[in-house]
C-alpha cells in the first residue's frame, strides 16, 4: 500500500490546555499530541511517526506518514464529544507518496531524532552511582554520552569525541539497510524532557514520568540503496520514540529542501 504524507492543522493554545488538564506537559508536547492523536482520530488512524512544527512560517502543524488515510479522514468528518479535544486539529489534508523508491534516487531530507543507545540491567547498575536521578532505572542512554564514557573506560580522552560525528554516526547505522547519506549536519540540538508512559494504573499523570535526553535534528542529502527497505523506513520511522515526534524523514528533491 502507497504511504501518504498528512499535513495537519494544530491549534497551540488547545493543545496547551489539553496538555495542562491530563498533566502532559512537557518540552516539546510530544506526549501531548500522542494522546490527543489518539484521542480524535483513533490509535490506529493517527499517523505515525509524526514531527511538529509550531513555529513554522504557514502556522503551527504537524507532518506524519499513513498507510492508509481513508480512516484519518473518515474520522475528521465525526462530531468531537470532548471539549478538550475539541479544536486542537484542523483540516487534515493526505498526499500519496512514491509508490516505488527507485535505487539510486537523491533526496534532500530532515529528521528530527532522540539519538539514544540502549542497555541492560548489568550496565545500569555499573552506572548507578554516576547516574543523575533522571538516569536510574533508565534504559537508554544518549549515544553522544556513550562514546565519551567508552573512550574513557579504553583509557582515552573526550577531547576528541564530536557530537555532530557521533550522531551522523548514530543516523548512518539505522539508515544503512534502506539508504547511504551523502552529506549531512547537526541542524539543531538541544536536551529536552519529554513525558514517557509507565504503563501503571491510575490517573494520566501516574502512568507518565519525565525523561531527560538528547533531541537533535540532522538534515543533508542521501541516496536510496533499497526501494522497499527505504519504503519500510519512512513508515516505521527512525530510532526510538517515534509515536511521540521523534523519527520522521521529511524528503525533498536535492535544493529544494526548506
Amino acid at each position: 500500500m502507497t504511504l501518504h504524507l498528512v499535513r495537519i492543522g494544530v491549534d497551540l493554545h488547545a493543545l496547551a490546555r489539553f496538555a495542562a488538564a491530563r498533566r502532559l506537559s512537557d518540552d516539546d508536547y510530544g506526549y501531548a499530541l500522542h494522546a490527543a492523536l489518539a484521542a480524535r482520530f483513533g490509535p490506529d488512524a493517527a499517523p505515525r511517526p509524526f514531527r511538529f512544527l509550531p513555529d513554522h512560517r504557514a502556522g503551527p502543524h504537524l507532518l506524519g506518514y499513513t498507510a492508509d488515510p481513508a480512516p484519518l479522514l473518515d474520522a475528521t468528518a465525526l462530531p468531537v464529544i470532548d471539549d478538550l479535544i475539541d479544536g486542537i486539529f484542523s483540516d487534515p489534508k493526505a498526499q500519496a507518496m512514491p509508490a516505488t523508491w527507485r535505487a539510486g534516487a537523491r533526496y534532500d531530507f530532515e529528521v528530527r531524532v532522540r539519538p539514544v543507545v540502549r542497555f541492560g540491567k548489568t550496565v545500569r547498575a555499573a552506572r548507578g552511582d554516576r547516574a543523575g536521578a533522571w538516569q536510574r532505572g533508565a534504559s537508554e542512554m544518549d549515544a553522544y554520552v556513550t562514546a565519551c564514557e567508552r573512550a574513557v573506560a579504553a583509557g582515552g580522552s573526550t577531547t576528541d569525541i564530536d557530537r555532530e560525528a557521533v550522531y551522523l554516526d548514530w543516523l548512518t547505522r539505522r539508515l544503512a539497510a534502506a539508504a547511504t547519506i551523502d552529506t549531512a549536519t547537526l541542524r539543531a540540538f538541544q536536551r529536552s524532557h519529554a513525558r514517557r508512559g509507565t504503563h501503571s494504573a491510575g490517573d494520566s499523570s501516574a502512568r507518565t514520568r519525565t525523561v531527560e535526553g538528547p533531541d537533535a535534528t540532522l538534515g543533508g542529502t542521501l541516496t536510496v540503496t533499497d526501494s522497499d527497505a527505504f519504503a519500510s523506513l519512512l513508515a516505521r520511522g527512525i530510532g526510538r520514540h517515534a509515536a511521540f515526534g521523534y523519527g520522521m524523514l521529511l524528503l525533498s528533491p536535492p535544493g529544494r529542501s526548506g
